[in-house]
């Protein structure tokens, strides 16, 4: 007689730090390198539980436990807590009660666990995410154990911060619960709304020659305002004013309390001290607020606060249109641009949204009242939370037009514009300071660049070069020269990320300033303009790349380095010192330092700007962009490897910031080269026309790519694999055709999504063992062979996997079928940094067969992973720049062997025209357009119609 089977077990112990797990396998703890080794199938889905939470940040494992974090056992799924063996949910409900005054540090709030039916629990103990209840344990639901955490965190408060902080989560978590139940009472804290401010914009009322500043509250990063109406006018206009100084909390009508974080606290009492300044200083300060932060926050002993005034001023359309009175900067309409159709394929389907008043291409021509009735439409539809609202068109059919309040404020700049100005209308006097205000070139073609020869100068190497050139970049160095010589305004150079377009931007600012040294050009100091963190790579550079003396004497313009050149003029308006800028050999600054002080970088006549990162100016008609375009400089350089980043508006900006009206005005290039009407041919004719020599100058764009330049790179073989879907996933394919095709509402988009995952897997949660999940889907099963392959050879592969939770179902088949000594590595977007370089250095290190399983986005950028000679695309991601990244962690310098991209395509046995063929299909193009026509990569929502309908429609390959 057989003996009884071994089975398994997993052991839970509650911590204060977490939840320590165990799995028993024949009477024995097994170390965790072991579980998907030694483990029999039924404890696979616990497993893949610890994989998936270890991969998102929410646990660890080392030895024969894993430690899970409390608040993860928490939002476990009843599915998950089953696979790990754990005890139902605890039967209580918390009941909270209250006392005290909010913005007193005496508020307390008290919970007690009491039983379903309202009876109090006797000597209950709480340990994290766990509740014992006499001698039985249970697991707290998420909001019981967040209400719980914010109760503890309330009564250990140290201060007014950490208070309101706990009061906020608090706040956030108890609706819900005293709505399902799971709570009760909530005195005070249920009848309440804290809310947290860390960020401000301005507003401005009364007369403009004597404005009256109101700050506005906000969350950092959003446009729309923390506070509605009436208590947004209260907080403005009566306690903001009514206190010396800017308070840490701020009780306002309707039981509103606002909690000001400390950074937030110490920018809103610089505005406080302004609202009895001078006029001139109140319009000063309304002009250019960061100026005044900036200074500010460098006398303190806090040296990060300066990087913080960023994150602590939103500039809203809605400030800028207010104080157009002002004579301030303000953002210009563009109604006739339409945004492009994005993420139509993006992780949650999201759809497309339409910009502007131009809609599906055609024109919606509005008179002055027309168009402020559509605004209120706008707003109310915002207000109740209504993404869209419907607008009828010229040829009476009606269209869909977004609610954002971007398009409220074009709309009121459409009938504003149409509108004659009142007889004897006093004119707005201009402020005493205002910034450089620019021909935008966006209606008509306000400004244009001309071709002016230079002097002749011999193009060879500057002396202070140490480094060698590699050919492409003295190409490129070549380039830059013959285009100066010529008379070009300014260029574009379009490289390929890692083949060294800061190097050569360097050089050909060191030839420069030795002509200049030697008396062959007027003396004049050039300026790089690079977001923050590129700032000490730059200065890193320059110190590996030129000798003594380089470029000469260095003026930092960026962070604490504008205290030393900061002056104030005879109204106390702080401003940057031009002449110490204008004698410095090279300037380094950031895009916003530029936007913010563009009247003192105006001042100075540069030898010639470089521009890193050049996608910083990728927006017309914003501040950032003006800026750079209003610097003066004899030549101009953007540089960036990615001049389309979504829509050709992109490459108009920043080829019109180096030399204004190359490609003539806004409109009229959107209306040749944007939306669903234009060509292959006519893309490929604009990237000729920037390529093309002209008025004896090379063209003014050059874009080369890494596989083209870098000879010493292996080769790359691209694999596609179509294998056919077995029984079960062609179920799962058909029953959303069917779905497909009964139409109505969004049933594009949300097809599109089912039938990607459906592809991938059609059951990711199924149970049973390791083959029959694998042979459940025709991707894993091709995915399989290949690793199979790649273990023979004793090579490695890298996997890139959207979903997370097949990335770690994946990890433990892994381990299992290849017998590797510890999980394989997950990169996703949980995982920060520090870790993220561990797990690379890692993997990097070892040798022999390896596998690593990242997330397209989170893994295909800034990783080096030439280990690996194997990339299999087992979810294909809808932009074919993002999987061209992905391949690039292997495909790069340091890679020594051929590297082979492998795509498993799954295809119906009828033969008929599956998803995944004509994804390929889709990418594969947009992919060459982008290489021989500077197409965005975007999708456009003729291609998401197009791939629906070849899919569901039957339409022919």
């Amino acid at each position: 007689m057989a003996g009884a089977p071994v089975t398994s077990r997993f052991i839970y112990r509650a911590e204060a730090a977490g939840t320590e797990f165990r799995l028993e396998f024949a009477g024995a703890a097994l170390p965790f390198d072991s579980w998907a080794l030694e483990a029999p199938d039924t404890a696979l889905p616990g497993i893949a539980t610890i994989q998936r939470l270890i991969a998102a940040g929410k646990a660890i494992a080392e030895d024969q436990v894993a430690l899970v974090q409390h608040d993860a056992v928490a939002e476990l799924s009843t599915a998950e807590a089953a696979s790990l063996d754990l005890p139902p949910l605890a039967e209580a409900v918390a009941r909270i009660t209250t006392g005290g005054l909010i913005n007193r540090p005496d508020f307390r709030a008290a919970l007690q666990w009491c039983r379903p039916n309202g009876q109090a629990i006797v000597q209950p103990k709480r340990t994290g995410a766990w509740l014992r209840i006499g001698g039985r344990e249970g697991r707290l639901s998420a909001p019981l154990f967040a209400i719980a955490e914010s109760v503890d965190a309330l009564a250990a408060a140290p201060d007014d911060t950490a208070r309101m902080q706990a009061l906020i989560r608090l706040q956030e978590v108890l609706p819900g619960a005293l709505a399902n139940g799971a709570a009760s009472g909530g005195g005070i804290a249920a009848s309440i709304t804290v809310l947290q401010a860390d960020a401000f914009s301005l507003d401005a009322s009364g007369d403009a020659r004597d404005p009256r500043i109101r700050p506005i509250l906000h969350r950092a990063g959003t446009a729309e305002p923390l506070l509605d109406g009436a208590v947004q006018t209260a907080f403005a206009d009566s306690l903001f004013g009514g206190f010396k100084d800017a308070r840490p909390l701020y009780a306002l009508p309707g039981n509103v309390f606002v909690f000001v974080t400390p950074v937030l606290r110490r920018a809103l009492q610089v505005v406080r001290e302004q609202l009895a300044a001078p006029a001139s200083r109140r319009r000063a300060f309304l002009a250019e607020p960061r100026r005044f932060l900036t200074e500010a926050f460098e006398v303190t002993d806090d040296p990060t606060l300066v990087d913080r005034v960023e994150d602590v001023v939103v500039e809203t359309s809605a400030w800028s249109d207010r104080v157009l009175g002002l004579g301030l900067w303000t953002k210009r309409p563009i109604p006739w641009l339409q945004k492009p159709f994005t993420q139509w394929f993006g992780p949650e389907g999201e759809t497309a949204e339409v910009g502007g008043i131009e809609i599906d291409g055609q024109r919606l021509p509005l008179k002055p009242d027309e168009a402020d009735a559509l605004a209120d439409s706008v707003r109310a539809a915002r207000i109740r939370g209504e993404a869209s609202v419907e607008c009828r068109m010229p040829d009476g059919s009606t269209r869909r037009i977004e609610t954002s309040e971007a398009v409220e404020v074009d709309l009121r700049a459409v009938a504003a514009a149409q509108r004659p100005k009142t007889p004897g209308e006093p004119k707005t006097p201009e402020p005493e300071r205002q910034t450089l205000l620019i021909k935008p070139n966006l209606e008509s073609l306000d400004h244009e660049d001309e071709f002016v020869p230079r002097a002749s100068l011999p193009t060879t190497l500057p002396a202070s070069l140490r480094s060698q050139l590699k050919p492409h970049q003295e190409e490129g160095l070549e380039w830059l020269m013959r285009c100066w010589l010529a008379g070009r305004p300014g260029v574009l150079l379009a490289d390929d990320m890692g083949l060294g377009k800061t190097l050569q931007g360097l050089v050909f600012l060191a030839w420069l300033r030795e002509a200049i040294e030697g008396g062959m050009l007027p003396r004049a100091p050039v300026l790089i303009v690079a977001p923050t963190g590129l700032l000490a790579n730059w200065q890193a550079e320059h110190e590996i790349h030129l000798r003594v003396p380089g470029l000469g004497r260095l003026l930092p313009a960026h962070g604490k380095g504008l205290a030393d050149i900061r002056l104030r003029d005879a109204d106390g308006v702080p401003r940057l010192d031009t002449a110490r800028i204008a004698a410095a050999d090279w300037v380094l600054t950031t895009y916003e330092t530029l936007r913010d002080h563009l009247p003192e970088f105006g001042e100075v006549h540069f030898a010639a700007v470089v521009m890193d990162e050049a996608q910083k100016v990728k927006t017309p008609a914003i501040r950032i962009t003006d800026a750079a375009k209003g610097v003066r400089a004899d030549f101009k350089v953007a540089m960036t490897g990615t001049p389309v980043e979504n829509h050709l508006v992109d490459l108009w900006c920043i080829v019109d910031t180096v030399h204004s009206g190359f490609l003539r005005e806004l409109k009229e290039f959107s209306q040749t080269y944007v939306g669903p009407q234009v060509t292959e041919d006519r893309l490929a004719t604009l990237k000729k026309r920037m390529e093309a020599p002209f008025g004896g100058a090379p063209g003014i764009l050059l874009r080369r790519l890494r596989r083209d330049r870098l000879p010493d790179l292996p080769s790359l073989h691209q694999h596609e694999r179509e294998v056919l879907m077995p029984p079960a996933q062609v179920d799962a394919y058909e029953g959303i055709l069917t779905f497909a095709r009964q139409g109505g509402g969004n049933q594009m988009l949300i097809a599109l999504q089912r039938l990607r995952k459906a592809c991938l897997h059609p059951d990711p949660d199924m149970s049973g063992n390791d083959a029959a999940f694998i042979a459940a889907s025709a991707r894993m099963t091709e995915c399989f062979r290949i690793l199979d392959e790649v273990n023979a050879k004793g090579e490695a592969a890298l996997i890139f996997l959207e979903e997370r939770d097949i990335q770690a179902r994946l990890a433990t088949l892994l381990q299992r079928r290849y017998r590797l000594l510890s999980p394989p590595f997950i990169i996703s977007g949980a995982v920060a940094g520090p870790a993220r370089q561990t797990m690379v250095d890692r993997f990097q290190d070892a040798s022999g067969f390896g596998v690593m399983v990242l997330s397209p986005k989170a893994g295909g950028v800034g990783l080096t992973l030439t280990r690996a000679n194997h990339v299999i695309h087992l979810s294909r991601w809808w932009n074919p720049a993002v999987e061209d990244q992905c391949t690039g962690r292997a495909l790069r310098i340091g890679q020594r062997r051929e590297v082979h991209v492998h795509l498993p395509i799954a295809v119906l046995p009828e033969g008929d025209s599956a998803f995944d063929q004509n994804l390929h299909r889709l990418l594969e193009r947009k992919r060459r357009l982008m290489e021989q026509t500077l197409a965005p990569p975007e999708p456009s929502e003729g291609e998401a119609a197009e791939l629906f309908a070849r899919t569901v429609g039957g339409v022919p390959g």
